[in-house]
This record gives structure tokens, C-alpha cells and sequence, in this order.
């Protein structure tokens, strides 16, 4: 997570900002692009962090600057990829001004849907580093809430995974008060896994969502005591779907290597297997023939 503290030390870019802002921003893209450390395993996120802080207490309307640079599409192995990572910072910077409230989550959430891998760690370094502060987690909560209402199901999805991995981060979770609205999220987020067509198991973004999941409840669990381990044990007795039980038995997995007391996650698992169908042939297993309890996947 990049610090979001302090602005561009650059005065070829400051210079570059201020053409941009003024409606001429070819400079200001090239220089970010140049030092965005793309083509690479991780973009500039730095960079990109500090571009934020320059743009927070900008008078004005930036939102067409950072549409432009959100909208940026080049292939991944172009360094001009990481333009969406810039933007994706700078809509955090104006959050933390208070300045462009409504558009800039409304970005946020659009940008979720990039299918680039560098551009997805851009986005989601954005948004971590803008809700480790109490009034942005929660402000990330009410708009993830809202995100799960989004029409397009590709797009919801990408917007459920990005906030899923949010969630994720200890600094997030340690930020986030309301409890209960965390949970009422990832209620929603697993029944919307639960209820998703048939068709919807090739997608990207749904895949994405359930691989998240795991760590994510892994850390709620352990943060959040004795009222995420009620609530989750109310989720497995709930759940049908082999790819949703899946992923609880994953988070499980996932609980039990972080450390977890072994008597808390005995209990979560025995809630999780409780809720399993029989076995068709259950006549057929032979003893000792399954797995170590501790690591085996439920069905």
C-alpha cells in the first residue's frame, strides 16, 4: 500500500499537470507513462500515490482529466497502461479532499472491471490506501453495498471482487466499525455467488470474486472475533452450491494456517460439514482412506 501523503516531487510533471488541467495533457501522460513501471510485474504505484495527493485540493471539476486517463486502453504490455492506475489514485485523492464524492466511487467501481493485472493491483493499492482511514472504510462499505446492485453481472462482479479484496486488508478491517454491514456485504456477495446462472461459471470476474473470498473471510474471522465466527457458521449451515461450499472449506483452510485457535475452526468445519448432502454411495468409502481433517476440503 503506497503512502498518499505527500505530492510530485517532479517539477516536469507538476508542470505537465498543470497543462493537463488546462486541456492539454499529452505530456502529462507521456511522463507518467515513461515512469509508471509498466511493461513489469507492478506499476508505480508511488507515483501514482503521489499523483493522487497532487490532485486532491485542485479547485475545480477534474473528472474529465481522470475519465481520459481511466479510459486509456493500450495492452498490458504497453507502459501506457498504467494511465488507469494514475487515474485510479487520483479519484482516491480527490475522496480524501471530500471533492468529487459521488463520480469518483462511481470511477472506482467502473475501473474494477479492467481485465489488465497490473491495472487491477493499481486499482485495488487506490482503494486499500484510501479506506486504512475510518471514514473512507466506511464509506467504501456504504459503495460496495452499492456496487452489488450494479445491472451490468460482469460488472457487478468486477466491483464485488474489488471490495471482497479490500476487505481483505488488516488496516481496512481494523478502520471498519460497522460489523454488522461488513457481514450483511459478504452475505450478499456469497448469495449472489450462490445464484448465479450456469453460464456465469466461465467468468473471469465471478472466478475472481470466489478466489478472493477465502483470505478475505480468513482475516474478518480473525479480526473480528466471536460475531464473524456466528455469523460465518451461519453461512455454511446455509450453503448449497459446491463451488460457494468450496470456497467456505478454503477460507477454513486459509483460517487454520493463519494460526486461528484449532477449537474455533473445529467448530466452523463441523457447521460446514453438518450442512453437506450424503454421500451417494457412502456404503463404498473404506475408513482411513480420506484426508487429515485439518487440510481437507468439504464438500
Amino acid at each position: 500500500m503506497a503512502s498518499a501523503d505527500e505530492g510530485l516531487k517532479s517539477e516536469a510533471l507538476i508542470h505537465a499537470l498543470d497543462e493537463a488541467l488546462a486541456g492539454r495533457p499529452a505530456r502529462l501522460e507521456d511522463l507518467l507513462a515513461r515512469a509508471g513501471g509498466l511493461p513489469g510485474p507492478m506499476p508505480n504505484v508511488r507515483l501514482a500515490a503521489a499523483f493522487g495527493a497532487e490532485l486532491g485540493d485542485k479547485p475545480g471539476t477534474l473528472a474529465p482529466l481522470l475519465d481520459h486517463l481511466g479510459a486509456e486502453d493500450s495492452a498490458d504490455d504497453s507502459p501506457r497502461a498504467f494511465l488507469p492506475v494514475a487515474a485510479a489514485h487520483g479519484w482516491a485523492g480527490r475522496l480524501r479532499a471530500g471533492r468529487e464524492v459521488r463520480p469518483a466511487w462511481a470511477a472506482l467501481g467502473q475501473l474494477a472491471a479492467d481485465v489488465r493485472p497490473q491495472v487491477l493491483v493499481g486499482v485495488l493499492d487506490a482503494v486499500v490506501s484510501l479506506a486504512a482511514r475510518p471514514e473512507q472504510a466506511a464509506a467504501l462499505l456504504a459503495n460496495a453495498q452499492a456496487w452489488a446492485d450494479t445491472e451490468d453481472r460482469e460488472d457487478r462482479y468486477a466491483a464485488l471482487a474489488l471490495a471482497v479484496k479490500a476487505f481483505g486488508d488488516t488496516h481496512v478491517l481494523e478502520n471498519l466499525h460497522d460489523d454488522e454491514g461488513l457481514f450483511a456485504f459478504l452475505s450478499r456477495t456469497l448469495e449472489e455467488m450462490a445464484e448465479a446462472p450456469r453460464s456465469a461459471e466461465r467468468s473471469w470476474f465471478r472466478r475472481s470474486v470466489l478466489s478472493s473470498l477465502p483470505p478475505t473471510l480468513a482475516a474478518v474471522i480473525t479480526q473480528k472475533g466471536e460475531a464473524a465466527q456466528v455469523w460465518f457458521a451461519e453461512e455454511c449451515a446455509r450453503a448449497e452450491r459446491p463451488d460457494v461450499r468450496e470456497t467456505l472449506s478454503n477460507a477454513l483452510v486459509r483460517l487454520r494456517n493463519v494460526g486461528q485457535r484449532g477449537v474455533v475452526v473445529d467448530e466452523l468445519r463441523a457447521a460446514l460439514e453438518a450442512s453437506a448432502k450424503p454421500l451417494r454411495h457412502a456404503a463404498r468409502v473404506r475408513p482411513g482412506t480420506g484426508r487429515g481433517k485439518g487440510n481437507r476440503k468439504i464438500r
